[in-house]
């Protein structure tokens, strides 16, 4: 945790004790990380949510999209996700040697993680962590990681008892790949995703 995070910290908790006064009659307040991982969910823009208008250069290449690759790429990083350990990120004596990345990473992985799938919430997903393979750019598979519900189907099981995507699922997860692939590379970069995940709104035409 930065020193900034550790003065907005304890600012914040003296601010908290100040305006309790000296009253013991105030109940505490319980932890509730389920409470807390749901409302940084709902905080992070949804990409499942909407429709997406491809240009025509874009649908061409949604067209030739190879589904069953996908799932097999996915599911083998949501294999890795679900079994690898929780890392705190760069040690804190190296701080001062930390980029911005290694900072936003360290923060991102001290957070809880979904107790089912081991997933962070999408808020928390660093470009580093969905970056599986660290190529420095976002396959349609690493991408789903983000866009794709933590839980995609657990009520619906492959023949392994483990959770499958639905057609549904891994079709609109591909529509938003492509609607942000604006250079027509299948792969977004740091840019395209920064724009996926803002939900913005862009010109159909714009990757034409």
């Amino acid at each position: 945790m930065t020193f900034k995070t550790n003065l907005a910290l304890a600012s914040g908790l003296a601010l908290a004790l100040a305006a309790c006064g000296d009253s013991n009659d105030a109940e505490p307040i319980e932890a509730n990380p389920e409470a807390d991982m749901a409302a940084n969910q709902q905080a992070e823009y949804d990409p499942m949510t909407r429709d997406y208008t491809l240009s025509e250069d874009a649908q061409t290449r949604r067209d030739e999209f190879d589904g069953d690759a996908f799932q097999n790429e996915y599911s083998g990083f949501r294999d890795e996700i679900t079994s690898e350990q929780v890392r705190m990120g760069a040690d804190m004596e190296a701080e001062a040697d930390m980029t911005d990345d290694d900072r936003a990473e360290m923060e991102a992985a001290s957070q809880p993680r979904d107790a089912a799938t081991n997933m962070r919430t999408r808020a928390n997903m660093t470009w580093g962590y969905l970056d599986r393979n660290d190529d420095d750019q976002l396959s349609v598979a690493e991408y789903a990681i983000w866009a794709i519900p933590l839980d995609p189907n657990a009520t619906a099981p492959n023949d392994q008892g483990q959770p499958e995507l639905t057609a549904d699922q891994a079709n609109k997860a591909a529509d938003s790949f492509f609607y942000y692939d604006i250079d027509g590379d299948t792969y977004l970069s740091r840019r395209e995703f920064t724009s996926a995940r803002r939900g913005e709104d862009l010109d159909p035409q714009a990757g034409a």
